[in-house]
């Protein structure tokens, strides 16, 4: 077992995108300062400090209450984001996530590059994060404390050095061992600074003296004793956050952030295996002020590069009511993601086909309006004018009986079947002289007839369909009633 902590000691601050704020700041909670940012440490303002002393101290002080829901969801969306390295996850808290990295090592390989990953990502987010590596996870919390470099721990290989372990493990400082404080402060009194010091002393003179708490502790830590950690599961709603010092003032300073919050939730759907159909973004301004919007999605594969494209097309029309502290995107509507198996040929080009038609028809509805957009679609029917319907793009859906409609037009025997791109509904009557059919001029039937016969629940339909050629060159369809002896044009070939 190799388990790997990443800690944010200022997770607090981080949560509220605070950390760099240019002036003084801290968090409270309580009437006490829970954190303070770097140009407020510098003033002297230091955690557990009252608000009252600290303001006596820095009358300029910031104080904004500390949100632990905040620093909850921030905590969650690291954990999702290090699924990517390893399917064991768990949550440490209050800022810190375990991971369990000896089946990850066989896959990446290398130690350091793992290494250099978690890094350069947390840099790229501007987070500070410390790391601690051991064989047991509470050893990895206790020197994550120290931000011992693995590289000084690990071989390239992913093994550990024991003896540079246990060496590090005992200069740790008593006050991180997970002891209640009369203990902590009875082990100072006795001498006890490091954890090595307690580590030194017989187990059961351990336990006569302090209980059994602590040679549970001491037996965790060497991995004598199972240490079982509740494995974090993503949540059911996607959500995540990025905010911007001084805020963000054009729209095309968006797109960074945009893409990669779509990153994110890229490798959510990967986790939980489905698909989103909705964007929900927000934006919060400087000012306090913040403004919604969603994006309804019709596409049936996530492209992060295509949907970058979407998102900056509906922002084209908007205008930011300032700077842009913080931008949230939410998703709470999936599907499942449905697996279609991969083809040769005609099945895979129509599924790209049908892929870019999607594309096209989100594209049409951020520039026309939703209402604006309509399609045709296949109903089960047998007169050929009832066969094709008019839907709003946004409601039309893929059904079952559409899917057969569909596969029965492109069946084999379909193929060499006619049928015109315009109908005309009702079909309009043809006059019949002596001369021949007249329909603004003459007629001259071409091809057929292809009986139609059918409806007899309703009121029986028999027609004899025929293409005909107009005077002027246009190419028609045109059937005889049957029953009622009498011609009608139907359509137009293109």
């Amino acid at each position: 077992m190799l388990w790997l902590c990443l800690r944010l000691p200022a997770l607090p601050l981080d949560a509220l995108g605070a950390k760099h704020s240019a002036g003084m700041l801290a968090l409270s909670h309580n009437n006490i300062i829970v954190m303070a940012n770097v140009a407020a440490q510098q003033a002297g303002i230091a955690a557990g400090m009252s608000v009252a002393s600290a303001m006596s101290l820095c009358s300029a002080l910031e104080l904004r209450p500390r949100d632990v829901q905040a620093e909850q969801q921030c905590l969650e969306n690291i954990a999702l984001w290090a699924y990517r390295f390893s399917g064991d996850v768990c949550l440490s808290p209050p800022n810190a996530v375990l991971l369990e990295l000896s089946a990850s090592l066989r896959l990446f390989k290398n130690l350091a590059r793992l290494y250099r990953k978690f890094i350069s990502a947390f840099r790229r987010r501007g987070l500070s994060v410390q790391l601690g590596i051991a064989h047991t996870p509470l050893a990895a919390e206790l020197l994550s404390h120290q931000n011992i470099s693995p590289a000084k721990l690990v071989s390239a290989a992913g093994q550990l050095h024991q003896e540079a372990l246990q060496n590090a493990l005992q200069a740790l400082p008593i006050d991180l061992v997970p002891l209640v404080p009369k203990t902590l402060n009875t082990l100072r009194e006795m001498g006890m600074h490091t954890l090595g010091n307690i580590q030194a002393l017989p187990r059961a003179e351990l336990e006569r003296r302090f209980g059994k708490d602590i040679v549970t502790v001491l037996a965790k830590l060497q991995g004598e004793q199972s240490d079982i950690r509740p494995k974090f599961a993503p949540p059911d709603t996607f959500n995540a956050q990025r905010h911007f010092d001084g805020g963000l003032h054009s729209k095309q300073q968006l797109r960074f952030p945009v893409s990669a919050l779509l990153s994110e939730l890229e490798h959510y759907l990967r986790l939980r295996q489905c698909l989103n159909r909705d964007l929900q973004w927000e934006f919060h301004y400087l000012d306090g002020s913040k403004e919604a919007w969603s994006l309804d999605l019709s596409q049936r594969h996530f492209d992060r590069r295509s949907l970058i494209e979407l998102v900056m097309l509906r922002l084209e029309p908007l205008s930011l009511q300032g700077a842009v502290e913080t931008l949230s995107l939410r998703c709470e509507q999936f599907i499942g993601n449905e697996q279609h198996c991969e083809q040769l040929f005609d099945a895979a080009n129509s599924n790209k086909q049908q892929e870019k038609a999607a594309q096209v028809l989100d594209k049409l509805k951020l520039r026309l309006g939703s209402q604006r957009c309509h399609q045709f679609s296949l109903q089960d029917a047998h007169l050929p004018e009832l066969n094709w319907v008019l839907r709003d793009a946004h409601t039309a859906t893929q059904t079952p009986s559409h899917n057969k409609l569909q596969a029965q037009a492109t069946a084999p025997n379909a193929t060499n079947l006619l049928r015109p791109n315009w109908l005309c509904h009702p079909p309009e009557a043809i006059s019949e002289t002596a001369e021949g059919l007249f329909w603004q001029g003459e007629l001259h039937l071409l091809q057929g007839p292809e009986r139609f016969d059918g409806q007899w629940w309703l009121q029986r339909q028999t027609r004899d369909y025929y293409i005909a050629r107009h005077q002027h060159g246009a190419l028609c369809w045109v059937f005889k009633d049957c029953l009622n002896r009498r011609w009608y044009l139907h359509g137009f070939f293109g």
